[in-house]
């Protein structure tokens, strides 16, 4: 019973900080909070599609490779590359390698802060630790984790289709062609919207960790792993309810 209610308090908590993010986007008029937001971005989306292109391209083409080795040219192949490749290898791909490269590197960034007495400081100069530590964070991680999933996901699905023009007697442009035909609105706009949760709840997790109140100074190494791990539990619950749902 203590870990369930220790569980539900935490996901309350989590629940609390994304509400509380929402409403005090008015904070982006201020230049240094749009500052953060612009480099968290570079290195959260910038500085990763070099990684995601490489991975994204290997997952892609070893799936949509094996798979023609196996149906041939059978439509059910775009079905597949749809559902398995697009909807859910290829967005919790990027998702792992901002949860690699930001999450742990806000964590750690944060729970230095915090240890060495920096946000304390702004606290004493009437600066809010959430306006300017942990609101651009979770809106530049949440952006670039959307266009991070979206790049993985296209550069899997031409990367595949690449691959499997060198089995079939199909062309690239036209299997292209005939995937876009399959693509629904819907199912699409519902990708959208899990990548926005996967980096909404990477950034949260992060910043919670990195200003954990408890934390003493020889804790702080520790911050890298906890966000790590929280995070990638976030996302791999995050996409089972969305399998769920669909």
């Amino acid at each position: 019973m203590p870990a369930v209610k220790g569980a539900a308090n935490r996901v309350a908590a989590y629940a609390y900080s994304a509400a509380a993010s929402v409403w005090r986007l008015r904070m982006f008029a201020n230049p240094m909070v749009r500052l953060v937001f612009l480099r968290q971005i570079y290195f959260t989306a910038v500085r990763s599609l070099r990684l995601i292109s490489i991975v994204a391209f290997v997952f892609g083409a070893a799936f949509v490779w094996h798979v023609t080795a196996v149906l041939g040219s059978d439509p059910r192949l775009f079905e597949l590359v749809e559902r398995v490749l697009m909807q859910n290898v290829a967005p919790l791909a990027a998702a792992i390698i901002v949860i690699g490269r930001s999450a742990t590197a806000i964590s750690s960034e944060l729970a230095y802060m915090h240890c060495n007495g920096e946000v304390e400081a702004l606290r004493h100069l009437r600066i809010s630790a959430h306006d300017y530590l942990v609101e651009p964070r979770v809106a530049a991680v949440t952006l670039a984790t959307i266009g991070c999933c979206f790049y993985s996901q296209l550069v899997a699905v031409v990367g595949g289709f690449a691959a499997s023009a060198l089995i079939l007697d199909v062309s690239l442009g036209e299997q292209l062609h005939r995937f876009a035909e399959d693509v629904s609105i819907p199912e699409f706009a519902l990708g959208v919207l899990k990548s926005a949760c996967f980096g909404w709840f990477i950034a949260i997790v992060a910043c919670r960790v990195g200003l954990d109140p408890t934390r003493e100074v020889s804790h702080g190494p520790l911050a890298p792993a906890q966000a790590f791990l929280g995070a990638l539990l976030a996302v791999i619950t995050i996409n089972a309810v969305f399998l769920f749902v669909l």
